[in-house]
């Protein structure tokens, strides 16, 4: 038997975590990512375009309902996502440091993508791309040193058996 009073090493702890658990937290991170922009972009949406367009209501109105409606798309898939990936997530994402590390890395991943899109000249599209698969890639990679992963040997092989069991 092991001695679980010292730290795991890097890829002892990722073996320790199958790969679907991992996929679902990277999934669950951009989902996170998609539930925070939600709601940024609505009150974005709702305020912005009455302020840069005075000559035309019109089209103000039109940007204001269309900001509104992408917002709520934008909250609504990410929930969606978010309980598409949960099916595959283990009970460690499940518990509170799951939830903490997620939407952390969720919120600074909004922050960079706010930031790409206002102060740089990269594309939105390239943008988008690179803060959300940051944000996949760092969840994949945390997914393992979360505290609920620290569970005992034989509850995994319990858990494996179980499995084997329901599959015949």
């Amino acid at each position: 038997m092991k001695d679980r009073t010292g730290e795991l090493r890097l890829d002892e702890m990722m073996k320790s975590i199958d790969v679907l658990g991992r996929l679902a937290f990277g999934g669950q991170c951009i989902a996170a990512m998609a539930i925070l922009a939600g709601p940024a972009l609505f009150i974005t949406a709702a305020i912005i375009p009455f302020f840069t367009w005075d000559d035309n209501q019109a089209e103000a109105l039109v940007f204001w309902l269309g900001g509104w409606l992408l917002a709520i798309a934008i909250a609504v898939g990410g929930v969606a996502f978010g309980l598409f990936c949960w099916r595959w997530s283990g009970d460690w994402i499940t518990e509170w440091p799951g939830y903490a590390v997620g939407f952390s890395v969720a919120a600074v991943a909004c922050a960079v993508l706010a930031w790409l899109i206002t102060s740089t000249p990269i594309p939105v599209y390239v943008s988008i791309a690179a803060t959300t698969g940051a944000a996949f890639l760092i969840g994949f990679l945390v997914a393992g040193h979360l505290a609920g992963t620290q569970v005992l040997e034989e509850t995994r092989q319990q858990q494996r058996q179980s499995s084997i069991a329901r599959r015949r």
